[in-house]
């Protein structure tokens, strides 16, 4: 055999095994960090105005701040710190290793003092590799 031969069927070794190890199936476990209890996938039903359910939102669940973010299933994100104060919330994400290009929804639920007198919109900070903020909106 070649060496030019030898060195082809390598590289097709190598994607076949890369491309297997980015479709593992999702995890079903989601780190809480800050928040009360984390979990894949949208809380039901959805809320009343959402556009888009990739988007990003937050909502009031069982008298708890829900902020629903959509990403990688085998990456998804974690939750950093929570300012109830500001309505300030840090999330990041480990773009190390083999992560899915499917865009699932994980929920992270925060428990509140009160739900009555919210704001309209949240801050996120979300960190991978740089830092972004953006608001979300606060459906009900």
């Amino acid at each position: 055999m070649s060496p030019n031969r030898s060195a082809l069927i390598a590289i097709a070794i190598a994607v076949v095994v890369g491309t297997c190890a980015c479709t593992d199936a999702p995890s079903t476990v989601v780190p809480a960090g800050a928040a009360t209890t984390a979990y894949p996938g949208a809380p039901a039903p959805l809320p009343s105005g959402l556009a888009d359910p990739f988007a990003g939102y937050a909502t009031v669940v069982n008298g708890r701040l829900a902020i629903v973010l959509s990403g990688s299933s085998s990456c998804p994100p974690h939750a950093d710190s929570a300012d109830l104060a500001t309505m300030t919330f840090g999330f990041s994400a480990d773009t190390e290793g083999p992560c899915t290009a499917d865009m699932a929804p994980t929920t992270f639920e925060f428990n509140l003092p009160s739900t009555e007198n919210l704001p309209t919109f949240i801050t996120i900070n979300f960190t991978a590799g740089d830092t972004s903020s953006s608001q979300l909106p606060l459906l009900r």
